[in-house]
């Protein structure tokens, strides 16, 4: 059965510790890698940027170093996307209004001061800091498909304060997102 890391970069998980292994200057514990280490020797051994973030953070999994749900840091963070049909624009200004207007019920934890927003010429964007030290960011751009216009919301939720916290929060902003398309 071909994997995800096969598919995309030719290599297995497998292979890529292997691959990391051999060329580490002769050290062969993966321990003594660092992410940003492991992530440039799998850029050097022929995996996109995007490619290699990936197989660090797997090998950092299969190491021990970090669980699912968890940044090199340590802290944990869990997400949510969907696309939804329309102008992608538009669509962030719906999803603002909407959050403005949904109170307590949209939100996964007490808010630390009023949400945000930003844009640049392609990304739309909605911030929200919260009481118990974590953060959720919203991207939104355009996500075409032929003839249609499409939108891609993706809700990334930082700082979690515990791991057991993780899967609650991921299923409060997937239902947060499902809700939003439904209103549509």
């Amino acid at each position: 059965m071909t994997d995800k890391f096969t598919t995309g970069t030719g290599r297995d998980i497998e292979e890529w510790m292997e691959y990391l292994r051999s060329h580490d200057k002769g050290a062969e514990d993966l321990h003594k890698l660092t992410h940003q280490q492991m992530a440039v020797l799998a850029v050097d051994g022929g995996a996109s940027e995007w490619w290699a973030q990936g197989i660090a953070v797997e090998i950092e999994r299969i190491i021990g170093r970090r669980q699912v749900g968890q940044t090199v840091t340590g802290s944990v963070n869990a997400g949510a996307s969907k696309t939804v049909p329309g102008e992608w624009r538009e669509v962030f200004e719906k999803f603002a209004t909407f959050m403005a207007e949904g109170g307590e019920e949209v939100l996964p934890v007490e808010l630390d001061g009023e949400p945000s927003t930003s844009a640049t010429e392609k990304w739309r964007y909605w911030r929200a800091t919260f009481a118990d030290g974590s953060s959720a960011t919203l991207d939104c751009s355009d996500a075409p498909t032929g003839d249609r216009r499409k939108t891609r919301l993706s809700m990334k939720h930082d700082k979690i304060p515990a791991m057991d916290q993780r899967d609650s929060v991921k299923a409060h902003w997937k239902h947060v997102l499902a809700s939003f398309a439904d209103s549509l």
